[in-house]
């Protein structure tokens, strides 16, 4: 959901007023208005099902309609409202739906499924997103900005002022059909059934339990078709453009507790093309890989549970041409930033915009300390317990990260982009929400989101 990341961002630079701090205020109540009709916000997660210690039966199907308001730069003020159904019209899936209006006249329409089971088997699942919609002040890192004509919008040494704004649709559809494997802790069952005490996994683990495929974890083929429309409207003519293909990835997920792990691992390949047909504007080929490690480090007195967690990720794109001529240099078959080798953003890079930096490769390491308090002032707010919090999470996390004109492991290692960080996340009606505030040596930024990083 490229657009939804982007309303959730606070930029807060050196030029910030206390104006655009206060507006960092208003998030929280979007994220719990999106967060809670969500089964876990990560579409990547093997189908599951979460109950409470002694729960039996069907799991009750939760279901919301809340009107919102929030601020953020690219959109000043936004109002909507926003609907969901957890556990419906299964159990193990979701939907949810949201419609917003801004005072800059943009507005825009959401749609989310979550691990639908098709009747064309017991293993094959589908999430879909979609979005329509239209934007007065998208802000891309591409070239087009006439103060920058000899550099390259967001490489790793280009000015974070190179980038263009402009007016345009920013229109989606991406589907995911998921299949899982008849082996390991999927071999009875395809949804994992998770029995929880407050938040915190008592039964039901699905990995951890041994590197091997067959015996530990849950691993999913994944065929992942999209359509994306993204347009700037600019007076030289339009930038930016249209991507549709197709996906390919193979996730082996051996995490004891999917939505928030404490122990295992999980790794993940991805193929992703854009054949170039239809009204695609390039044609394009993109190869990433990423891999996420969990270290439980014990409770305490004063800690329910204290996890170490580590992601590294790279990505490059094969297709990726450049071309010199008498004008300069001429690229081509290169996938846009938001599909492409990027960093930036909610998920990779938090102290600097969404897609800042993107070139031919990339590389990515993060890492987070996870603490769930033994004590949890928010559960006992009465105003708060319909949200059902089951526990908080305070997260110090530190990334590092570079894109290059090529995979080349030296230089990917050289000049890297850091940030530094605290989070604060919170299960709430089963689905985990969290908060990030990072800063970096282009300014402080604070995210909003649904699901772990990783």
């Amino acid at each position: 959901m490229p657009v939804l990341h982007e309303m959730l961002e606070i930029r807060v630079s050196r030029n910030s007023n206390r104006q655009t701090l206060r507006r960092a205020l208003l998030l929280p109540l979007l994220l719990l208005v999106i967060a809670q009709p969500s089964s876990g916000g990560d579409l990547t997660q093997p189908p599951a099902i979460l109950r409470e210690v002694g729960e039996t039966g069907p799991v009750e199907s939760r279901k919301l309609i809340l009107p919102y308001i929030f601020a953020a730069e690219s959109l000043d003020v936004a109002l909507g409202a926003a609907a969901g159904a957890s556990a419906w019209p299964q159990e193990q899936s979701s939907f949810f739906g949201a419609v917003l209006g801004t005072t800059n006249e943009s507005w825009g329409l959401f749609l989310v499924g979550t691990s639908l089971q098709l009747p064309a088997g017991k293993r094959l699942f589908l999430d879909t997103s979609a979005s329509f919609g239209r934007y007065t002040d998208q802000r891309a890192y591409i070239d087009g900005n006439p103060a920058y004509p000899d550099s390259r919008a967001g490489s790793n040494d280009s000015d974070p002022e190179d980038f263009i704004r402009g007016e345009g649709p920013y229109n989606w559809l991406m589907l995911n059909f998921k299949y899982v494997l008849p082996f390991g802790h999927a071999q009875q069952t395809a949804i994992a059934n998770y029995t929880l005490d407050r938040g915190i996994l008592v039964s039901g683990v699905t990995g951890a339990e041994s590197w091997n495929p067959l015996r530990s974890g849950r691993t999913l083929l994944q065929l992942e078709p999209f359509v994306i429309k993204r347009i700037f409207e600019l007076a030289g003519g339009d930038e930016g453009g249209r991507t549709n293909g197709l996906a390919i990835s193979v996730l082996h997920d051996n995490r004891d507790f999917s939505p928030n792990p404490s122990r295992g691992t999980t790794t993940t390949f991805k193929l992703a093309r854009d054949f170039g047909h239809f009204d695609s504007t390039n044609s394009w080929t993109l190869v990433e890989g990423t891999f996420s490690k969990y270290f439980f480090l014990g409770s305490s007195r004063l800690t329910r549970q204290q996890v170490l967690a580590f992601n590294v990720w790279t990505a490059d794109s094969p297709s990726w041409e450049e071309t010199k001529t008498d004008d300069g240099t001429v690229y081509d078959h290169r996938p846009p930033p938001y599909m492409g080798a990027t960093l930036g953003g909610y998920l990779r890079m938090r102290g600097f915009p969404l897609y800042r930096f993107s070139d031919k490769a990339a590389v990515y390491y993060g890492l987070e300390y996870r603490v769930i308090p033994e004590w949890n002032p928010l559960g006992n707010i009465s105003w708060l317990r319909w949200l059902s919090i089951d526990w908080w999470q305070w997260v110090p996390f530190a990334e590092v990260g570079r894109v290059a004109n090529h995979w080349n492991l030296a230089e990917l290692h050289s000049e890297m982009k850091w940030d530094v960080g605290l989070g604060l996340r919170l299960m709430t009606a089963k689905v985990v929400v969290r908060g990030d505030a990072a800063v970096s040596e282009e300014g402080f930024h604070i995210w909003a989101m649904v699901g772990q990083t990783f």
